[in-house]
């Protein structure tokens, strides 16, 4: 799969948004990534990799178990 980095006005990107509907409804694979959603995602990797280094991570079951209950 590739990745393309777009740039424009918005009525364009309301264009392309619509194309890009269009090939998702008829199964194509798309994966739609703006830059404030990757910004957030960076974000929250760096932290968890910092409470990882930390040690202020828990254990699979033991998250399920307090969810659950």
């Amino acid at each position: 799969m590739q990745t393309l980095h777009l740039q424009a006005e918005d009525t364009v990107i309301d264009k392309i948004m619509d194309m890009i509907n269009q090939f998702a409804l008829k199964g194509k694979k798309v994966e739609l990534l703006d830059s404030v959603t990757l910004d957030v995602e960076s974000q929250m990797i760096v932290k968890s990799l910092q409470e990882e280094k930390q040690g202020k991570t828990i254990e699979h079951d033991t998250l399920w178990d307090e969810l659950l209950n």
